[in-house]
């Protein structure tokens, strides 16, 4: 496992020391112990397509971002535009009335991000019009969000919940608190199929899942965004 800082930002404030700053030996644990297949890249608040998750587990993506800076294409942060990728083959060319069939939009609508889309170089149009998406946009790994929380599990809950329109799951690591709310936590995050982790270890373990395929595809170039060019921690 290794650490990253993320070299975007949203114009906030970087995380500071803090009562939270007490669980980060937790978070680290958690992620030597996540029960995925893959290296683990973990990265204080990385900016995302939705909120600010204190830390982002990235696992098993070494691969995909080596690939994925070698293309020389910069980063898709545009929804709009991983929905086209998302509708789009690597392997096959479609024409841009499949696509919009795929999408619920008109021909227009896909010509006009398809024509933005192929200036950057994520998509090959053929000789025939029609549209292939480079390889580097097939989604490997999983995104794992997590929130370090010493109390107010239900906040943490709430931003999870959030960040799952983009990462695969969520991981709640908890500091020291009673049994009813531990308890309650559990129920919670055991219902959502999600994760919760104290100093006792874990307490319920996060289900494999992945969001759809333009949110995964999003969320990886948030990932690419944020330590492209991030120095190591």
């Amino acid at each position: 496992m290794r650490m990253m800082l993320p070299a975007t930002s949203l114009g906030g404030r970087r995380f500071e020391p803090s009562r939270e700053a007490d669980l980060h030996a937790l978070v680290i644990a958690m992620a030597h112990g996540l029960p995925l297949r893959g290296d683990v890249v973990l990265i204080p608040e990385m900016p995302s397509p939705l909120g600010l998750p204190d830390f982002l587990a990235a696992v098993g993506v070494d691969t995909w971002l080596t690939r994925r800076a070698h293309a020389g294409i910069p980063p898709l942060l545009s929804e709009i535009e991983c929905s086209v990728l998302s509708a789009l083959k690597a392997s096959r060319p479609l024409g841009a009335e499949s696509v919009a069939g795929r999408l619920g939009w008109t021909v227009a609508e896909v010509d006009r991000v398809v024509d933005r889309l192929a200036r950057t170089g994520a998509v090959v149009v053929t000789p025939g019009g029609a549209f292939k998406r480079s390889r580097v946009f097939e989604p490997e790994g999983s995104l794992i969000a997590v929130e370090a929380k010493l109390e107010g599990w239900q906040r943490a809950v709430r931003q999870g919940r959030g960040y799952r329109t983009w990462a695969s799951n969520y991981v709640v690591v908890l500091g020291e608190v009673g049994d009813v709310a531990r308890l309650r936590a559990t129920d919670e995050v055991s219902a959502d199929g999600a994760g919760l982790f104290n100093g006792k270890g874990w307490i319920v373990r996060p289900t494999a899942r992945q969001p759809s395929a333009a949110r995964r595809i999003l969320g990886l170039e948030h990932l690419y965004a944020a330590i492209a060019s991030g120095p190591p921690l």
